[in-house]
């Protein structure tokens, strides 16, 4: 059974659609996309972004964690969470409607749809 309940977003629609990423940050910020990219095991479009599934552990947990309070530096317009799962851990990824093309962008790279991230760093 699906749960229809639906959710409150938390992506901070204030905020322009901008990355503030410097040079020095980039080569981080892709290893720390390709080990999402490696270790996550299920991922949803939700109504607001997407939540990516991973197994558990304190390390993964951990760089989870790290993952989206630099990648909230660069962007403040997204939201996350990263929280508990039965199998695991799901980290939530939402975005305002106006970073729609982003978010797809990124589920295909994610999806292994697309190698290109020119656009998303």
């Amino acid at each position: 059974m699906t749960d229809r309940r639906r959710s409150i977003p938390i992506y901070d629609a204030t905020a322009p659609i901008v990355c503030t990423l410097t040079t020095g940050e980039v080569q981080e910020r892709r290893e720390l996309l390709g080990w999402l990219r490696a270790n996550v095991s299920q991922i949803d479009r939700t109504e607001h972004g997407m939540l990516l599934h991973f197994p558990g552990g304190d390390a993964i947990d951990e760089r989870l964690r790290h993952f989206a309070d630099v990648e909230k530096q660069c962007c403040r317009f997204w939201g996350f969470a990263v929280e508990p799962d039965p199998r695991g851990t799901t980290l939530r990824w939402d975005a305002p409607p106006a970073a729609d093309e982003l978010v797809e962008a990124l589920l295909a790279w994610l999806q292994h749809e697309s190698d290109d991230l020119s656009g998303l760093l």
